[in-house]
């Protein structure tokens, strides 16, 4: 859990960011489409099961299995492995009774938590972009994709920072 408020990415990590979240809503709906339900799961569906969920799971994890919490910004921490197993049953929950494509969903979902990620500066997972964003928090249980890029710019920070010291 962090409760930072300033860019926690650099610039490589932003523009990661940009170009994953553009090309995870751009493929799909360029190859797919994008339906009204598409684009109800994919824009208040899924952020809101999210924001709903994250919290509970990290609770639970706190009382139940606090030594897992200490790994959370892992690629395959138990919160996040939790979190995005609740997700993708919600996704399959929610798409199920209509045509929609599951695939649709959750990518442009994706894409736009990147997005979200991008303008905020938020280093976490970007599942939990959007929830916090609604939130106001920062919470990080699981970082999946860009850890290594703000890993490595935050080493070469910190090397320019103490040279110029």
């Amino acid at each position: 859990m962090s409760a930072r408020t300033e860019r926690a990415i650099g610039p490589l990590g932003t523009l990661a960011r940009i170009g994953g979240g553009l090309a995870a809503i751009a493929v799909p709906i360029t190859l797919h489409g994008l339906s009204g339900v598409e684009a109800a799961v994919a824009f208040a569906g899924l952020p809101g099961v999210a924001t709903l969920v994250a919290p509970l799971i990290e609770r639970g994890f706190r009382r139940w299995a606090p030594r897992a919490l200490a790994s959370c910004h892992a690629m395959c921490s138990a919160p996040g492995c939790a979190l995005v197993g609740v997700l993708v049953i919600a996704n399959d929950a929610m798409v199920e009774p209509t045509a929609a494509d599951g695939n649709v969903t959750l990518l442009v979902w994706l894409g736009l938590s990147m997005l979200v990620a991008a303008a905020r500066g938020y280093d976490g997972c970007e599942i939990l972009a959007i929830p916090n964003l609604l939130t106001g928090r920062r919470d990080r249980i699981g970082c999946l994709l860009y850890t290594p890029i703000d890993r490595a710019e935050r080493r070469r920070n910190q090397r320019t920072t103490a040279a110029r010291s």
